[in-house]
């Protein structure tokens, strides 16, 4: 990656996405994690309480606007039941939701702390792959984009 590239996510900040200056950002980073991982046929990016911010390889921008806001209830609720079943557990950040499809297919969310914003979800759909990797590629996908706007 270019120092461009990377210099690019400087401008996430703030709460306002009328300009969604953290999806022109992000954009790249999405495209490059797809190509990077086998199998990854979608990548989405919206906050915890569902507001899409940016996604690629979606049919319609209704269609990932759809699914940002349910990628973030399929989390908050996974979450709260992991809390039910271990009430201890305060650091639930890792967690990663995954979902498996017929056919081979699975879809897997991730929780990516922000504090301009209070945290976002990673969703992602992978096609030909097995749970174990959808899960793998849903953590280091999260991971990158952590680390990305960490450097903020």
């Amino acid at each position: 990656m270019t120092d461009e590239f990377i210099a690019r996510h400087r401008r996430v900040r703030g709460r306002d996405f009328g300009a969604n200056d953290i999806a022109a950002a992000a954009l790249p980073l999405l495209s490059h994690l797809r190509n990077q991982y086998q199998g990854i046929h979608s990548i989405i990016l919206g906050t915890g309480d569902g507001i899409h911010v940016a996604s690629i390889g979606f049919n319609s921008p209704d269609d990932a606007s759809r699914m940002a806001a349910l990628n973030a209830s399929m989390l908050s609720v996974s979450l709260a039941q992991a809390q039910v079943i271990d009430p201890l557990k305060s650091d639930l950040q890792e967690t990663v939701v995954a979902v498996e499809l017929p056919n081979s297919e699975f879809l897997g969310m991730a929780r990516i702390e922000h504090p301009p914003v209070g945290h976002l979800v990673l969703g992602l759909f992978a096609r030909d792959t097995q749970l174990g990797m959808a899960i793998h590629q849903a953590q280091a996908l999260a991971k990158a984009l952590t680390d990305w706007l960490d450097e903020i």
